[in-house]
């Protein structure tokens, strides 16, 4: 009898351990808040269609200084596409929105962005936008904000001009524009994304909530301290439907490199409303 209990006594000391060992273990993987720390947001359920089309353009000018950029004839025909074939522009607070709420959109919804805030988005592609009332998001690098590198950049005062406007906002691509972000340590990325962050709400007044990944390099640890960075959104170049992307960190973007990835991306938002 005296060994039945012994035996008795070991056994729930061995299932006490194990209990405390899973229960230590759930507790490293959530925060203080019970939320997961080490899993990306999902896109609200059932959000898939319609499909909605992000389009990135870099640099807007009269003749192309790289191939990535786009001539003011290339880019006022994409804008009278869009507004000939009905589609609607939406913000990105919409597109926001919809992904995390299921908020409805219209049909037909096309995102439009820009990269690396050259001073060609504010000279000639911010008036054909004007033109058609057509609402857009510029992802800057915050210290290069009215500087040159291989291109000048818009000031402060020319990027609050342009959200002045009520079309244009404004939201990160980091601050220094890393060329691989998976590279650096937990603590540098941070410091990119932070620094970014708080450059921008501090100069233009506006809550960031959106980040572009500079080169289009990325992967999940980076995407994990973007979200803990207090980033809601995360943009790559992979081209795809928005409302399908895998997490809210990795939201796919059509990046119009070349004329016929535009007309990819008007086809498939097409035929993804079934008009």
């Amino acid at each position: 009898m005296r060994s039945f209990f012994s035996r008795s006594r070991r056994s729930l000391r061995a299932a006490i351990v194990v209990l405390a060992f899973a229960i230590a273990t759930a507790s490293f993987a959530r925060g203080a808040t019970g939320d997961p720390v080490n899993t990306l947001p999902r896109l609200a359920a059932n959000v898939a269609s319609p499909y909605v089309a992000v389009l990135v353009w870099h640099d807007v000018l009269p003749s192309k200084d790289v191939y990535f950029d786009t001539t003011t004839v290339e880019f006022a025909a994409q804008l009278d596409a869009i507004a000939r074939g009905g589609f609607h522009v939406i913000t990105l607070a919409m597109l926001r929105d919809r992904l995390v709420h299921g908020t409805p959109l219209p049909e037909k919804p096309l995102v439009l962005t820009f990269d690396d805030n050259a001073r060609g988005i504010g000279a000639y592609a911010f008036p054909l936008l004007q033109r058609h009332r057509f609402a857009a998001t510029l992802f800057v690098h915050t210290n290069y904000v009215g500087k040159r590198t291989s291109k000048a950049h818009n000031s402060w005062d020319e990027l609050r001009a342009m959200e002045r406007s009520g079309l244009i906002e404004v939201q990160s691509l980091t601050a220094n524009h890393p060329p691989d972000l998976t590279k650096l340590s937990d603590a540098d990325v941070a410091h990119e994304f932070e620094l970014s962050k708080r450059s921008l709400e501090y100069r233009l007044g506006r809550k960031v909530f959106a980040l572009v990944y500079p080169y289009d390099v990325y992967d999940a640890r980076v995407e994990l301290l973007a979200a803990r960075a207090g980033y809601t959104l995360g943009f790559t170049e992979d081209h795809g439907n928005a409302a399908a992307s895998s997490s809210l960190l990795e939201i796919h973007r059509y990046s119009i490199t070349v004329p016929e990835r535009f007309d990819q991306a008007l086809a498939a938002v097409r035929a993804g409303s079934g008009k």
